[in-house]
């Protein structure tokens, strides 16, 4: 089932726009509505309700230890999210880290468990190597592994990982599991979950992808930045109006009649493939379908699809568009120069790279496809930090009850210090960019693509968009015909091997 959480600060905002979903991949699974109702009568009469007891005061493991291997490794710049999972010998002052100390202390104190932490500095392609090798030699080192949603994914469908879904004490309806995103990990299953995502794995949502804006820059171009807050509360913002206000920005700033470096731009990039990846996600495309015996097949190959690659061209090889190719760090430089209104590539740590900009900013969700897509979709990169049990675990009553508890507490203190604090007041610089990260945050979904694209000829996302996008082509069936029958191939040949699992 969909996970459907309380909204706090949003919750004003999206009465006047109607009622709130979280996004789909595929859009197969109904979702309930968020209750915006205001109570009626006298609250004063409300009678006070007693605290309902800790379902696990009285759980004692004996001090058993629960051995953690946890990346520490750092992409792009924006710093790893291994303090979010590892505690301070002692608290230090700093809002989250505090939290995340009281945190484990609480569930050490629970539980009577004690947490040892491995930090693993490997990338994704080290872990795929070497975590298969440790567990198929029988080492029981580890109860618990925290690394890159890619590799991790991949090797979910070789056996080398407990299925969750029936482990004692979880229980994936609450909110601080995600569960959509699991399943979507999953292919749909309704009784098979080897990967973790929740509140517990902050990372999901330090990796989620957002767009920034200059505000001053926008103000001085148009009437008020509050205009594209209204669009994102009004449901219209989309790749058309995006257009409209990138286009509008450029100017030659250098006068030499050729748009380069020194111009100032609408929106900044750094090529086509990992810029591309969020306005893919965001636009609704039903990736795969599934048989009557649950078998998926690549269903893109249609009008939307055809479309989107059509907006793509135009926005990433537009006027109002520049291509920093060089790095990262070009295009979060010109960002912060003022050379660029909004900045792609990024995500929502990336404000603490901003958090010294002297110029305001806000940040954005990428923009829907058009009005009639009815959510906003947002990615979260593929090496987002998410949970894998190893097979070789011989604790799983002890982890069913760690994970649970250790999710509710990071919901409880962790996830509001680093959401409420480090981002909405810390880092953040007006209140509707506090409603911004609601929306950005609540609509976190569609994972297949970036977590299996790779193993199935890359025909998602790459072949299918990044290819043409490149070479500023638009035909999108021609492309996506060349690449079809090989990876539905290995779309087979992943399904076969996830359906072989040992359960």
């Amino acid at each position: 089932m969909k996970t459907q959480r309380t909204l706090t600060l949003l919750l004003a905002a999206l009465m006047a726009a109607g009622t709130f979903t979280f996004a789909s991949c595929g859009g197969d699974t109904p979702v309930a509505d968020v209750q915006t109702d205001a109570p009626t009568g006298d609250t004063a009469a409300v009678e006070e309700t007693t605290a309902e007891p800790d379902p696990f005061e009285g759980f004692d493991f004996g001090g058993e230890e629960i051995r953690m291997l946890v990346s520490a490794n750092n992409y792009d710049g924006l710093g790893s999210s291994n303090y979010a999972i590892k505690h301070e010998e002692e608290e230090s002052g700093d809002v989250v880290k505090d939290a995340v100390f009281k945190r484990n202390m609480n569930v050490e104190e629970l539980l009577n468990v004690k947490f040892v932490f491995t930090d693993n500095e490997e990338n994704y392609d080290g872990i795929k190597s070497s975590l298969p090798k440790l567990i198929m030699a029988g080492d029981d080192a580890y109860d618990l592994v925290i690394h890159d949603l890619f590799p991790l994914c991949s090797l979910s469908v070789q056996n080398n990982f407990i299925n969750v879904y029936d482990l004692q004490h979880l229980d994936f309806s609450k909110e601080y599991w995600y569960d959509a995103y699991m399943k979507d990990a999953s292919f749909n299953s309704e009784d098979q979950r080897y990967i973790l995502a929740g509140d517990y794995f902050l990372d999901i949502l330090r990796c989620a992808h957002a767009l920034y804006v200059n505000k001053e820059m926008f103000n001085s171009m148009f009437e008020s930045a509050d205009e594209l807050y209204d669009h994102v509360l009004n449901g219209t913002w989309t790749h058309e109006v995006f257009l409209q206000y990138i286009e509008e920005a450029y100017q030659d700033i250098n006068g030499n009649g050729t748009a380069d470096d020194d111009d100032q731009y609408g929106f900044c990039t750094i090529g086509y493939w990992g810029p591309m990846i969020p306005w893919v996600i965001a636009s609704d495309i039903n990736f795969l379908d599934y048989e009557s015996d649950g078998s998926p097949y690549f269903a893109m190959n249609n009008e939307r699809s055809v479309q989107l690659l059509s907006n793509l061209v135009e926005i990433f090889h537009g006027v109002g568009t520049h291509n920093y190719s060089t790095s990262v760090e070009s295009c979060t430089n010109a960002f912060i120069n003022g050379n660029s209104l909004f900045s792609g590539y990024q995500r929502v740590s990336s404000l603490e790279l901003f958090r010294d900009m002297e110029t305001d900013i806000g940040i954005l969700p990428y923009p829907k496809m058009d009005q009639a897509q009815e959510n906003y979709i947002t990615s979260s990169h593929d090496t987002a930090n998410v949970g894998v049990i190893p097979m070789t675990c011989t604790k799983l009553d002890t982890m069913g009850a760690v994970l649970e508890v250790l999710s509710r507490e990071s919901a409880k203190d962790v996830v509001p210090a680093y959401y409420e604090t480090a981002l909405k007041v810390k880092y953040a610089r007006d209140d509707q960019s506090a409603q911004m990260l609601d929306i950005i945050r609540y609509n976190i979904s569609c994972v297949f693509p970036v977590a299996f694209g790779n193993y199935c000829q890359n025909m998602p996302l790459y072949n299918a968009f990044s290819i043409p996008l490149g070479a500023k082509k638009t035909d999108f069936v021609s492309n996506y015909l060349k690449f079809e029958a090989k990876a539905q191939a290995k779309l087979d040949e992943l399904w076969d091997a996830f359906t072989s699992i040992d359960q």
